[in-house]
């Protein structure tokens, strides 16, 4: 890993963006839904996570942990659309754990059973998803908002599996990788006292 990489990293860390992505505003379309996932730094941690975490893997586990993650995602975001609630404090706390365990996941590589994985990355997607599916009503053109996020996602989900296959060809990124991995809770544990 170059120093600027590891410099990109550490400013998204600490760089006072709001918490969380969902402001339940007008969207327009394909452009919020595609920037959705990237703006909110909880999504983003997560969506990268899981790319991560499938390169850590390997195997079949490279597109299939991603794939579980989009599918899972799509399905929640239905559910976030048909739900009508005021107060999501369940959904941007699921978020938040997502960010937490998936962190720990990266920094013990490979220590968890590949099937607890993939219920972690089922179950996350689907928090994902509902908090994408509560702003779909409010967008211009739903069915390009969903492809938007969809494609954010599956485009972070890549761009982990390229940072995941780099990190672990040298003891020093992999040890970079871990620790990168440990600040993500760190991160999460600061989420969870804005919720509360």
């Amino acid at each position: 890993m170059n120093k600027n990489f590891i410099i990109f990293l550490a400013t998204l860390l600490i760089y006072p963006l709001p918490s969380f992505a969902h402001d339940i505003m007008g969207k327009v379309g394909f452009y919020d839904g595609l920037s959705h996932p990237v703006l909110g730094l909880d999504h983003l941690l997560a969506m990268i996570s899981v790319g991560i975490i499938s390169a850590q893997i390997g195997g079949r586990a490279i597109w299939s942990v991603p794939c579980i993650f989009v599918i899972l995602m799509t399905i929640g975001s239905l559910f976030g659309f048909l739900l009508i609630i005021e107060e999501f404090y369940f959904v941007e706390i699921g978020i938040v754990f997502s960010v937490i365990l998936l962190g720990i996941t990266i920094s013990i590589e490979n220590k968890i059973p590949t099937i607890l994985i993939m219920i972690f990355v089922a179950t996350f997607g689907l928090f994902h998803g509902i908090a994408h599916g509560l702003e779909v009503p409010a967008a211009a053109n739903p069915i390009l908002f969903i492809s938007g996020f969809s494609i954010g996602t599956a485009t972070l989900h890549l761009l982990g599996v390229v940072i995941g296959h780099l990190s672990i060809k040298n003891r020093i990124s992999l040890t970079l990788l871990r620790i990168t991995g440990i600040s993500f809770p760190i991160y999460g544990i600061y989420l969870l006292k804005q919720i509360f």
